[in-house]
């Protein structure tokens, strides 16, 4: 089992948090690379004001992960703070990098629809990467199996009802392989299309998707009744996705 965090004399680092910022950075570089492509140009990553997509992505993200466990957050109010302790949860950090997206974009003066179209696949690609972290904090997985790739959990951070098993589901390696593969399509499919607004339909067309399916195999998220709330979601946003992309393609024909 690969520790969550590792000293260095007084100095710890948590991997958690590591995995995360390589997401980013790889993200970063992707898309900069891109960037021809899209009309955007070059200086603009090297600009600080990228920070602010990241930022709002953040905060989106925890703000959305404590609402969803805010029975245990209501009473440890000081571990909303704790981010690197784990828990982001990816509806929020997608709603706050856009609206961040949105910012650079009026307040450098470059087509919103372009960035969101160029910042697509490294969203995907970096959603996948991050899905490790879960791995190594030991969140996110599915119920108990016997199968040979199932992933070991500490006792202490198995639930209550699920004590006396060992193994259990990769849930996140799951939506990391969906995601991986949808990245993959994203990426293809981005040269041929050439409407604005339309691959960043497909990808939340395609992470809709994945996130649907693997919370089948969840075990900690949110549900009213037997519904799962992100599996509402997911539905909600697919179906935003469909209607842009279907919008997008009528306007630009």
């Amino acid at each position: 089992m690969i520790p969550a965090q590792i000293s260095i004399g007084p100095i710890k680092f948590h991997l958690y948090g590591a995995i995360i910022a390589v997401a980013i950075l790889v993200g970063w570089y992707l898309a900069k690379k891109r960037a021809h492509l899209f009309k955007i140009p070059q200086k603009i990553f090297d600009d600080p004001i990228l920070l602010l997509p990241l930022f709002f992505s953040l905060v989106g993200a925890r703000l959305y992960h404590v609402f969803d466990y805010w029975n245990y957050y209501s009473q440890n109010l000081i571990s909303i703070i704790y981010v690197w302790g784990g828990g982001l949860g990816i509806w929020g950090g997608i709603a706050g990098a856009v609206f961040g997206f949105f910012l650079v974009a009026k307040i450098k003066r470059i087509d919103f629809l372009s960035v969101l179209d160029l910042a697509a696949p490294s969203l995907l690609l970096g959603q996948a990467i991050g899905r490790i972290a879960n791995f190594i904090n030991q969140e996110g997985f599915g119920p108990p199996t016997d199968l040979p790739w199932g992933v070991y959990i500490s006792p202490d951070r198995r639930p209550d009802q699920f004590t006396s098993f060992s193994y259990f589901h990769p849930t996140f390696f799951y939506e990391a392989i969906l995601n991986t593969f949808f990245f993959t399509i994203l990426l293809v499919v981005s040269r041929k299309l050439k409407i604005k607004g339309q691959i960043f339909s497909l990808y939340l067309v395609f992470y809709s998707i994945s996130r649907f399916i693997t919370e089948f195999w969840r075990i900690d998220t949110a549900t009213i009744d037997t519904v799962k709330v992100a599996q509402v979601i997911s539905i909600i946003v697919l179906t935003i996705g469909l209607g842009l992309f279907i919008h997008f393609r009528q306007k630009g024909t």
